[in-house]
């Protein structure tokens, strides 16, 4: 399982549960899973697992029902008043503290704020670059702002030319609890973000991420 798998020496969702009891932001930190080892593991590490997630969201299921089945538990089974939830995933080992409490600072000071999203600029990956291509090979512009005899065209302006865009990184998310509940969603429409840095977004998926997560922490150690 890749949430429990060693990196440099310790079990990936270990980071994430280290990182959300430093930042000393939230009531309490609890994980939802269905596998056996990730409940034992996250259990030595101190975060809660209070029920065994079920089977018909524990596959390929959008993150707003295993949400929404968290809250439902919490509010049905223990009588737990939620006002909002942050959702960490366990794929981003670099995740600071800092940021996880500017987060919940944010959405605790923003008296319309629905949610919280951290963000990263998207440097060289700008949509004015990007294009489809077709069974034919042809390519078509994404969202270019450039145009030659009425069809639109990619030029290759410098990046810093650019207006600066920035993405949601999956670091964090801050999400009210009436917004999930009622609306189905975890961001809404009155979102603020918390800007990271590149690293601190590094998301791990598959075996090249965990081998540049790993020199990345090397780096890190020998500073």
């Amino acid at each position: 399982m890749k949430n429990i798998k060693l990196l440099n020496g310790r079990p990936l969702i270990e980071y994430t549960i280290k990182a959300a009891f430093d930042s000393q932001s939230m009531d309490r930190v609890i994980v939802s899973t269905d596998h056996d080892e990730i409940a034992r593991i996250s259990k030595e590490c101190g975060a809660e697992v209070p029920f065994k997630r079920p089977d018909d969201i524990s596959e390929d299921v959008s993150t707003e029902l295993v949400l929404q089945h968290v809250v439902k538990y919490l509010e049905e089974e223990e009588g737990y008043a939620v006002d909002a939830v942050v959702l960490l995933q366990p794929t981003s080992p670099f995740r600071k503290s800092s940021t996880i409490k500017k987060c919940v600072d944010l959405f605790r000071e923003k008296p319309d704020a629905d949610s919280v999203v951290s963000v990263n600029n998207v440097e060289g990956y700008r949509p004015e670059w990007m294009l489809s291509v077709d069974e034919e090979g042809m390519i078509t512009p994404y969202a270019t702002p450039f145009k030659e005899g009425g069809h639109p065209v990619i030029k290759l302006v410098a990046r810093q030319d650019f207006p600066e865009l920035y993405r949601q990184n999956g670091v964090v998310w801050v999400t009210k609890r009436d917004l999930l509940m009622e609306k189905n969603l975890v961001i809404g429409p009155y979102a603020y973000a918390v800007i990271t840095d590149e690293q601190e977004a590094v998301d791990i998926d598959t075996q090249t991420d965990f081998l540049i997560a790993e020199s990345l922490m090397s780096i890190e150690n020998s500073e």
